[in-house]
């Protein structure tokens, strides 16, 4: 590793104001945060070129129709924008929240791209290493030769590293039928082949759901019987009842356990498990709980999969939904950071400062990375509002724990104005949707779904 850049070497000059990497739907939150208070230039670099490029290409590859999130979790400040713009058609029922349609979600951050001017902030590239100065100032190296020396750095890429059991870890994950995390993709499905899910969550059922509607026999292996949950985390991790308990713990490794157990393992919402169970009754999915993949061989274009040590498959294509893990001791990006701020790191999450900084640097981390402090739904559309309220609050020398508020109508975003506005609503939500813009700014008073995407 190139030696730390020095006074000697005072690095390129300054550059925008604010340098994302990244450009999902955290980057996206704080990019509209950050014009909505026009806090200077702002860049945001990723190699796919366009806003939410990763995330699209998920939503397709698993054929997901709608959001797991309700319709109040979005990029934007004002909770009720993305249901100004939503007709009735576009929401789906569930409980006492209405969730967004994908395509009704990708419309509105397309409109909240142009509107907020970040269509052209972003550089086709990737951050091939980040370098501290002496005093703590992030210089980033570029794929295409730049440097970038900005005021502040956001590390929004939320990375996570694909989870695999053991039997997929070795060779077999070579295997060009084999696939795992997000390399999953139900619009390579085999048609009329079979093909072995493993996992127990949303994703595993989505995976389950578009390979049998695509002509394939499915089988869905999961490690413990199948838990139906609304959301990913309870709500009430949105509100001060568990926050305050969770943000008041000193030690970040008792934190660390509280957002294990917050999320569990995988699960899945009631609609979902129906669906599995329809399948299951047509004879299009064979359903294996408790049960674990044992052994896998590569039997020419096929594999032949073990279950629990005695029953055999023969799969076409075996796709592993099993989730991921942050880490950021594995993040390359991150490595000289915590060889020259070494910090406390629990559960592979670091404890950031209120602002969700690294200590003695410039640089801010969002998503699940920043789980330490915003707690269990800080990889979700939610957190990554409030990651976005914290660092922007801190750029304006606020309280970022002050931050955590939600703010509706003009004063949401007051470079924006009013927009959008109530007018393309459906008439069934204008009512609403009108009397909550109010302008004002108030602390959440009760909690909302947490929901995970």
């Amino acid at each position: 590793m190139p030696p730390p850049t020095s006074p000697a070497e005072p690095g390129p000059a300054r550059t925008a104001e604010t340098v994302i990497v990244g450009a999902g739907p955290a980057a996206l939150a704080l990019g509209t945060l950050l014009r909505c208070h026009d806090l200077g230039p702002v860049e945001v670099v990723d190699p796919g070129a366009q806003w939410l490029h990763t995330w699209h290409h998920r939503f397709a590859s698993q054929d997901i129709a709608h959001l797991r999130s309700p319709a109040v979790h979005h990029p934007h400040p004002d909770p009720f924008a993305l249901l100004a713009t939503c007709h009735a058609s576009e929401l789906v029922r569930s409980g006492q929240a209405n969730l967004p349609t994908t395509a009704a979600f990708a419309r509105f951050t397309s409109e909240l791209v142009d509107a907020t001017g970040l269509t052209d902030a972003i550089t086709p590239a990737s951050v091939i290493a980040l370098r501290l100065l002496d005093d703590g100032e992030a210089v980033l190296e570029l794929s295409d030769g730049t440097r970038r020396r900005p005021a502040h750095v956001v590390l929004a890429t939320n990375r996570r590293l694909p989870v695999a059991p053991p039997p997929l870890q070795p060779a077999a994950t070579d295997h060009p039928n084999v696939r795992v995390g997000d390399g999953c993709d139900v619009r390579t499905t085999p048609a009329g082949g079979h093909v072995v899910v493993i996992g127990g969550g949303l994703s595993a059922a989505q995976l389950c759901s578009g390979a049998a509607a695509r002509g394939a026999r499915v089988t869905l292996v999961a490690r413990r019987r199948l838990a139906v949950r609304r959301y990913d985390t309870h709500p009430t991790w949105l509100g001060p009842r568990k926050l305050r308990p969770f943000r008041a713990e000193p030690d970040p490794t008792v934190r660390s356990r509280m957002l294990a157990q917050a999320r569990g393992g995988g699960t899945m919402p009631h609609r979902a498990r129906m669906r599995l169970e329809q399948l299951a009754a047509a004879g299009q999915l064979h359903l294996r709980q408790r049960a674990q993949i044992t052994g896998v061989e590569a039997v020419g274009d096929r594999l032949r999969v073990c279950i629990d040590g005695q029953d055999t498959l023969v799969a076409d294509a075996l796709w592993c939904a099993t989730g991921g893990q942050v880490d950021v001791a594995s993040d390359p990006l991150l490595s000289e950071v915590q060889q020259r701020h070494p910090l406390a790191v629990a559960g592979g999450l670091p404890d950031l400062d209120a602002a969700l900084r690294w200590p003695g640097t410039n640089l801010h981390l969002t998503g699940a990375a920043a789980g330490l402090i915003l707690g269990p739904t800080a990889g979700n559309l939610i957190g990554h509002r409030r990651a976005a309220q914290r660092i922007t609050a801190s750029m304006r020398d606020l309280d970022p724990e002050r931050a955590d508020r939600i703010t509706t109508g003009a004063g949401a975003c007051p470079q924006l104005g009013s927009w959008p506005t109530s007018s393309t609503a459906a008439p069934a939500r204008r009512t609403g949707v009108a009397a909550a813009r109010t302008g004002t700014t108030t602390r959440q008073a009760r909690p909302t779904p947490a929901g995970s995407r």
